[in-house]
């Protein structure tokens, strides 16, 4: 009797675990702006031409003098998108060694600042199994920290990511949803034979459905509040990903070019889903992989007028209103009124975009589809020092 009675338990412990915590249908149980079930379909069901490719780039760490002159050239104020506001980025901030002056000047340029902890704290077991005390501080007081410090309202503070992509299961998203985050960076998608896996982020209403890569995963449900995963990026056609750029080790500019281009090149000519390259800044310091992202993004900002970098808010803000192409200059969370004004010359004294309409060859964009078929020769000709 007993022995059936513990069976019955334990088969209905995995039948419950099996169907986890019910299925999402899109427009069924879960309707925009509030909840959005991922996948691999785009929000407002529109086809892939009427999407603007959305790339967002996310740093984290601390914001140094040095970090900051690197964020400076790279977006620097004469680089805008097809709606002429200027390209933004998002930063997961920790506290050590941040001159939060510098993130208030970044801040007030457009870019977002999000919430990475206080300490940042080794080993990454410390983030598997804090404490729900431990994780408010890191949470929660890095949000004040930088709201004090660099003078950014904490409204306009929603997004935290783990150190070390290491989540703390459901003490994290209760503490996010508690404390009026509106989203999470944490949670990672692996590459699927290869290719990056091409997902759109979710609310956690339906809780976490994937495979759980680095546990703990949560098993609750937290309605309303957004997972953006970090999905793996392509390397080439190695068969292989990595999550952070860094983590790719490209060795030369022309391989760490392709990292860009062919992860770029797959998502716009595919399904536009969004493409998020997520790096720490000292991966920077090495000045192949400096050029070779300042050369991506001269590259995609000359030639291409459907394609926006964005922040993490402001991509969210897209996906709670999906606006076709045809309208996106009056999508109104785009728009940069709000900032201070933006000078058609960039530090460097060249005009918008930081390009003459002349500099690049044609030919680049066909070549460019070959991976590593660029030459040195060429980066040394065309490449903007």
């Amino acid at each position: 009797m007993w022995t059936y009675l513990i069976l019955l338990i334990v088969q209905l412990f995995h039948f419950g675990y099996s169907v986890k915590l019910g299925t999402c249908y899109q427009d069924g149980n879960c309707h925009l702006p509030s909840c959005f079930c991922g996948g691999k379909s785009a929000p407002g069901n529109l086809e892939p031409s009427e999407i603007p490719q959305m790339i967002m780039f996310s740093f984290d760490d601390a914001v140094t003098g040095e970090i900051h002159e690197m964020y400076e050239k790279l977006f620097s104020r004469g680089r805008l998108n097809p709606n002429g506001c200027p390209i933004t980025m998002t930063m997961f901030v920790s506290h050590n060694y941040t001159d939060y002056n510098l993130v208030r000047s970044l801040y007030r340029r457009g870019h977002e600042v999000a919430v990475h902890s206080v300490t940042h704290k080794t080993p990454t077991t410390f983030w598997k199994d804090a404490s729900y005390n431990a994780l408010q501080y890191e949470i929660v007081e890095q949000r004040s920290i930088i709201a004090e410090n660099a003078r950014v309202p904490i409204r306009n503070i929603t997004g935290w990511r783990s150190p070390f992509l290491q989540p703390t299961g459901d003490i994290q998203f209760t503490l996010l949803q508690e404390n009026g985050f509106e989203y999470d960076s944490t949670l990672t998608i692996a590459t699927e034979k290869g290719f990056s896996a091409k997902r759109w982020p979710n609310t956690m209403d339906f809780g976490w459905q994937l495979d759980c890569n680095v546990l703990p995963c949560p098993f609750g449900k937290y309605p309303g509040l957004w997972e953006i995963p970090v999905q793996m990026l392509e390397v080439g056609d190695s068969g292989s990903g990595c999550l952070y750029a860094d983590s790719c080790r490209p060795t030369t500019m022309e391989e760490a070019f392709q990292l860009f281009w062919v992860n770029f090149h797959n998502h716009y000519t595919g399904s536009r889903s969004p493409l998020f390259f997520t790096m720490h800044p000292s991966w920077l310091r090495e000045e192949h992989n400096m050029k070779a992202l300042n050369y991506f993004l001269l590259t995609i900002l000359h030639y291409y007028h459907d394609v926006y970098f964005v922040t993490y808010q402001q991509h969210l803000a897209w996906m709670r209103n999906p606006t076709p192409l045809s309208d996106i200059l009056r999508f109104t969370p785009w728009k940069c009124d709000h900032l201070s004004s933006v000078s058609e010359t960039d530090n460097s004294g060249q005009g918008r975009n930081g390009v003459s309409p002349s500099y690049f060859p044609c030919l680049f964009l066909v070549i460019s589809t070959i991976p590593l078929l660029y030459t040195k020769i060429f980066f040394d000709i065309y490449l903007l020092h």
